[in-house]
């Protein structure tokens, strides 16, 4: 967990500083079987998060987002970006030294578990959260960055996947949303002329997003472990990414900050660990290439754990 939280803050330090390869574990996703799910420690209360080794339910996911922002009203600042088909909340974290002012300072955006259940960035991020603010003025290299970034985290913006089988649970967590849609094939694409309507976890996104400024951003995902920059659209043969070069920079310090604490991390996809979205397989309506071409957002998607959970 620690080597992955240090790497994540590089990634946003980054911002001020043909082999062939194996199917993509979500071009054919899995149908949901209750028999082969997961039981894994739940916590009811914050207390029990304390070391980090279980997840959180729906209600105590929500109380921490409410405590991070009580406890550091200073730095910590709790949106609500929208709200899922069967009322839950989608929140987002502001962690900045003036939080409640629009600086004049880069915004970077983090977001995990478009899957509901592709879970390790939704803990990774709840873990990210309490580092940063909890480390604001005792560590140099973290205050600098709150001081000169603003950073927000929204860590699950698919809950009911998360909690389908319930707010105490995430054994039945799927990859889909309430109306069995999935969120990362469902936002305007600008290259295809077939565009979805949207789901309403889509819809507050975007006009979140909207009515932000963001330069950089990242999606977290689970089930294999690679940096995966635009286009999802295309194979870069076909059309690299104009910024390719910076990506790969980008992703290179990424992964290999994560390889000074465990050289096998980010393997097994491809040697280098990042890769062109379409080069590991095509996808279309997905958020990546929505952001990167109509927001004008550099993000990627991060795959960050060979587990789901």
């Amino acid at each position: 967990m620690r080597k992955f939280l240090l790497s994540a803050v590089c990634l946003i330090l980054s911002f001020s500083l043909k082999a062939q390869m194996p199917i993509r574990p979500d071009a054919f996703p899995p149908k949901d079987n209750p028999d082969e799910a997961k039981s894994l420690l739940m916590a009811s209360t914050i207390e029990e998060m304390a070391d980090w080794n279980r997840y959180p339910t729906y209600e105590t996911y929500v109380n921490m987002m409410q405590q991070f922002a009580t406890h550091f009203p200073e730095i910590c600042h709790l949106d609500t970006i929208g709200i899922s088909i069967n009322n839950r909340l989608i929140l987002c974290v502001k962690i900045s030294d003036n939080v409640e002012l629009d600086e004049d300072e880069p915004e970077f955006f983090y977001s995990a578990t478009i899957h509901g259940d592709e879970l390790t960035g939704f803990h990774f991020m709840l873990h990210l959260i309490d580092t940063l603010l909890n480390s604001y003025g005792t560590d140099d290299e973290l205050t600098q960055l709150i001081d000169n970034v603003e950073i927000f985290i929204n860590p699950l913006s698919n809950p009911d996947g998360t909690y389908f089988g319930g707010n105490e649970n995430i054994r039945y967590a799927r990859r889909y949303n309430a109306n069995d849609i999935d969120l990362n094939r469902n936002y305007p694409d600008p290259f295809t002329e077939s565009n979805p309507t949207l789901e309403p976890e889509n819809e507050a996104m975007i006009t979140y997003v909207s009515n932000h400024h963001f330069l950089l951003a990242a999606n977290l995902h689970g089930g294999s472990e690679v940096m995966n920059y635009p286009w999802d659209s295309f194979s870069s043969w076909q059309r690299p990414h104009e910024d390719q070069n910076w990506w790969i920079n980008v992703s290179r310090r990424f992964v290999d900050t994560c390889r000074l604490y465990d050289p096998s991390i980010f393997t097994d996809v491809c040697n280098e660990g990042y890769i062109a979205g379409g080069d590991w397989y095509v996808i279309h309506n997905g958020r990546q290439d929505y952001m990167n071409y109509y927001q004008n957002v550099r993000e990627l998607t991060m795959e960050v754990s060979k587990e789901k959970k």
